[in-house]
């Protein structure tokens, strides 16, 4: 595929590096030229590997050998500051701030392309494409409910849920801890206390972003989050166990 070299002076030089995670962002920018020119500012310190516009042209910003700064703190399982083994890939989106719009066919084309390539090239496993808000939910929201994680799916890229249930069960008070055992043997940074506070909030919010956005309209949280943290827990760990 064709790759424009846009190279930014954000980043940490490394002859060679072991890549394990792709984290997916939006730039939240009102135009690619302003995302382009935050993403290569000294000032503002920030940057990603790979940019894709609205029309579906990838720049290349960072090389994949060195590392961007695209995750800030972040989490993941026993990972932490995921800059390190990451390659970040923004997406052209206004973003909630500036009236958060849906992808268009030839971003999400050009998005898959790349990411089977960098699949392929590190072995990255589908565990591991994860958007930014998975890895940073107590302060980040993208890629979003509008990111189309099922056309991604649907390429072999990333994990999802083979079934959605229609089951409208409130989750209790008393389901919360174990609620929140799952999100964190699942990956997700989250405090295990009982309480349905703001972390949790959070970690709720990012989760049904990837894997349930309709579950966003809901006015409470139902118990079969549960069911659905469970199968993907089991497809994370064949996932994980498959041979290369």
């Amino acid at each position: 595929m064709k790759i424009i070299t846009d190279l930014s002076p954000n980043f940490d030089p490394m002859k060679k590096r072991v890549i394990k995670y792709i984290i997916i962002h939006y730039t939240g920018m009102r135009s690619a030229q302003e995302s382009i020119k935050r993403l290569k500012s000294k000032k503002h310190k920030v940057s990603s590997h790979y940019f894709i516009d609205r029309s579906g042209i990838v720049s290349q910003l960072v090389m994949d050998h060195n590392v961007a700064w695209h995750a800030g703190v972040s989490f993941w399982g026993r990972d932490k500051n995921l800059n390190q083994n990451s390659i970040g890939i923004e997406l052209q989106n206004k973003g909630y701030e500036f009236g958060y719009e849906k992808y268009t066919k030839k971003q999400i084309r050009s998005l898959i392309n790349l990411l089977s390539n960098l699949k392929e090239k590190y072995n990255v496993r589908d565990s591991f494409i994860l958007g930014h808000s998975d890895i940073a939910s107590f302060r980040k929201s993208d890629p979003g409910y509008l990111f189309p994680w099922n056309e991604l799916a649907k390429k072999g890229i990333g994990l999802s849920l083979k079934k959605k249930l229609k089951s409208k069960k409130v989750l209790t008070v008393n389901q919360i801890t174990k609620l929140q055992k799952l999100f964190s043997e699942f990956g997700y940074k989250i405090s295990i206390n009982g309480l349905m506070d703001q972390e949790t909030l959070h970690v709720i919010h990012a989760f049904e972003s990837h894997f349930c956005p309709e579950e966003l309209d809901e006015f409470s949280v139902k118990e079969k989050i549960m069911t659905y943290l469970k199968a993907l827990i089991k497809a994370k760990k064949q996932n994980l166990t498959k041979k290369r």
